[in-house]
């Protein structure tokens, strides 16, 4: 059973693909079919080429905001919906590329989400937008140890 909290298989594996190696404490071994997400203490399960990390929405946002620029808030003051009879409290996420070159200039407008009562729903899709841009947008960094001279 998956955690709330966690994002997508899916997610993760495009995230492995985009350089992410923090440690986290959730993993699992996509190439052992039927075996659910694990927990153990924080690891770089990406440094295993079998294994796979799937951090939380939270570490995910945070990692974006790190590596890529691209910064997950929220859109709007979370507010109860008076159309449903349970009221619940609805949220919504933006998503933009900050180009700490140019400052208030470089900004750059990702997208937004739906509007939810499961916020970690709406994290996930939020993160969905940074990866589509990211994948679109931006050049992995080569390491300059690794560019051959002659």
């Amino acid at each position: 059973m998956m955690k709330a909290n966690l994002i997508t298989l899916k997610q993760a594996q495009e995230l492995k693909a985009l350089g992410f190696h923090d440690e986290v404490s959730h993993y699992v071994i996509p190439t052992i079919p039927n075996i659910p997400i694990r927990e153990r203490v924080p690891y770089d399960h990406n440094s295993l080429r079998s294994w796979l990390s799937i951090p939380t929405c939270d570490e995910v946002i945070d990692w974006l905001r790190r590596k890529y620029d691209v910064c997950i808030y929220t859109s709007i003051p979370p507010f109860v919906d008076p159309t449903d009879d349970t009221h619940p409290i609805l949220y919504r996420y933006a998503v933009k590329f900050c180009n700490k070159r140019d400052g208030w200039n470089g900004r750059v407008r990702v997208g937004e989400t739906n509007l939810s009562k499961n916020v970690y729903a709406i994290k996930r899709q939020a993160i969905w937008l940074a990866i589509r841009w990211i994948k679109a947008n931006k050049k992995p960094k080569v390491s300059m140890g690794k560019v051959g001279h002659k």
